[in-house]
């Protein structure tokens, strides 16, 4: 039995044309800015980021390194961790912590002596 072929060709169909469409260059979108909050001495608590403290009170760095703060290069994320994260690695009450931080910071930077510029007259 043999098979036929059909002479005939099927009408190619084509896609219906659409109307060409304008493509407009979109906008372009500026990241949210995200502001840091801004650490005072009355908002200092345990959700605070070890960073923004430093930045803020930068002598609190010596109560958290007595407390294990890290600050190698391969530690560099500590910064990032919160006083309560903080707590919780190293065994410590985040109170306490808190309180031992706010007391430094409470405390008034130290003066450097005034230089004199003008020496005064011998008399």
């Amino acid at each position: 039995m043999r098979l036929r072929q059909s002479s005939k060709k099927s009408p190619s169909k084509k896609p219906a044309s659409l109307p060409s469409q304008v493509i407009l260059p979109s906008p372009r979108v500026e990241p949210p800015i995200v502001e840091r909050p801004i650490v005072t001495i009355g908002t200092i608590r345990g959700d605070t980021a070890i960073g923004d403290l430093l930045v803020a009170f930068p002598r609190t760095r010596d109560v958290l390194v007595r407390k294990g703060l890290r600050l190698e290069a391969e530690d560099a994320g500590d910064i990032y961790m919160t006083l309560d994260a903080f707590s919780a690695m190293n065994g410590l009450k985040t109170e306490n912590l808190v309180f031992d931080i706010v007391e430094v910071a409470k405390q008034p930077l130290p003066q450097s002596p005034v230089s004199q510029l003008v020496a005064a007259p011998a008399t």
